[in-house]
């Protein structure tokens, strides 16, 4: 009895073993070095020094700042676009399987190589939306501009991204039986009433999960941001992932730079515990 009480847990062990290899394992040493610094290459402990001097920087508040702009942006658009997508969709449209296959492509390019299109269509004189939109914007290169460099990792992010929420949402949608509906419309219910009273509510657990990993997403968002703009123009792009991969990578203050770690995965604990908790109210309503 005991060994069939074991042995499902025999089997998750390799699995449980990597992950605290490539998981568990640097997170606790980034705690190690938060603690740390590095003077003529060798550490010294200097204990909470590091985050002294990151909450006195207005560097740090600066870079949280943006950070909570282009999360706040980048998960609302993300969501309304996907939800139209998949309402769309869930109505089962002529050539529904070419749409999703476009709506797809993006989801399989990596974060590079999406940075670089992206970088490619905004250079200024070979753009090919640098043309297409500066004239709208007063012929402006965005990505020499602060709230344009910050559109455009937006953008990217939100293109390479919908095809993942609005996978997400659709099977949502289509979980929601059709005698729900049929009995909505016998009530008298038209199609914002049966969105709002149906709809909404089946699929909003879904939809709580969804801006959980598009928050959490948001908050460690690096290779878009290294390859369309590197924190540029200035520091007008310059996340809080940013701003730790500089100290840590480029200039090796890595005390510093995994103090700045240790607090974004305060700040990511923070936040799925308020989803987790939002949602177990769902639940229970």
């Amino acid at each position: 009895m005991r060994q069939k009480t074991i042995f499902p847990y025999l089997l998750i062990l390799p699995a449980l073993l990597i992950i605290c290899l490539v998981s568990l394992y640097p997170a606790l040493y980034s705690i190690f070095l938060s603690l740390n610094t590095f003077r003529r290459g060798e550490r010294v402990f200097v204990g909470m020094r590091n985050f002294e001097q990151i909450l006195a920087s207005t560097n740090f508040w600066d870079s949280l700042r943006l950070t909570a702009v282009y999360g706040v942006l980048f998960v609302l658009l993300t969501m309304i676009f996907a939800f139209i997508l998949a309402v769309m969709l869930n109505r089962r449209l002529n050539y529904t399987g070419l749409f999703m296959t476009m709506i797809f492509v993006p989801w399989i390019l990596s974060e590079v190589v999406t940075g670089v299109i992206f970088r490619w269509l905004f250079l200024p004189g070979y753009g090919l939306l640098q043309d297409l939109l500066s004239p709208l914007f007063g012929d402006i290169a965005f990505l020499g501009h602060p709230q344009g460099a910050m559109g455009v990792v937006i953008g990217a992010t939100i293109w390479r991204t919908l095809a993942f929420a609005m996978l997400l949402i659709l099977a949502g949608l289509q979980t929601i039986p059709g005698e729900v509906y049929e009995a909505g419309a016998i009530d008298g219910a038209n199609g914002w009433q049966s969105f709002w009273s149906i709809t909404w509510p089946l699929v909003r657990p879904t939809t709580l999960v969804i801006v959980l990993l598009l928050t959490l997403q948001a908050i460690n968002a690096t290779g878009l941001f290294l390859s369309i703009t590197n924190g540029g123009p200035g520091r007008a792009t310059e996340v809080l992932s940013v701003s730790m991969y500089r100290e840590a990578i480029v200039f090796f203050n890595f005390g510093y730079g995994a103090a700045l770690a240790v607090l974004m995965l305060l700040i990511n604990i923070v936040l799925a515990a308020i989803y987790i908790r939002t949602m177990r109210s769902e639940v229970v309503a």
